[in-house]
């Protein structure tokens, strides 16, 4: 078997399974039952998930921290101050740009994300019988970040 025929085999399985964990998951069963956070995009909740860590931060920090052009960010911020999670507001740190501020329902949406993620992870982790395979599957995803190629290009 020639090596791209291999690679081409393995990306095939990887993809076959990531689409069943995923569907095994009820992901969209379990987000529904999450009012705040269903239709929001991923963009939206990383901007929420932004705002409540770092409550201080600018929107220029936020574009950087999801690598997204200011377009884009501008059009995500209009969309969660039209579902009231979100306010502009003048940076406290830096008067001459803007920041964001969760409202009640922003703090709300957070939390719901938060609920979400660990009913999703919570049950990834439960499919595994030991300790020992969760930490064998943590060295394994610290490994794909740490050597993930960001340029985009395949790996040979």
């Amino acid at each position: 078997m020639t090596v791209d025929k291999k690679k081409n085999e393995q990306i095939q399985e990887f993809s076959d399974l990531w689409h069943v964990m995923i569907k095994k998951s009820n992901f969209r069963k379990v987000e529904k039952k999450y009012s705040r956070i269903n239709g929001l995009t991923t963009i939206e909740i990383s901007i929420i998930s932004i705002v409540s860590e770092k409550p201080d931060v600018i929107l220029r920090e936020i574009c950087a921290f999801i690598d997204i052009p200011k377009s884009t960010l501008t059009n995500a911020v209009d969309r969660l101050e039209k579902r009231n999670y979100i306010n502009r507001v003048i940076s406290k740190r830096d008067r001459r740009s803007y920041g964001l501020q969760l409202t009640e329902e922003g703090q709300l949406a957070q939390k719901e994300h938060l609920d979400f993620e660990k009913t999703i992870y919570g049950r990834m982790l439960n499919a595994l019988d030991t300790d020992e395979e969760k930490q064998e599957l943590f060295k394994l995803l610290r490994k794909i970040v740490n050597n993930f190629q960001e340029d985009g290009s395949s790996i040979s």
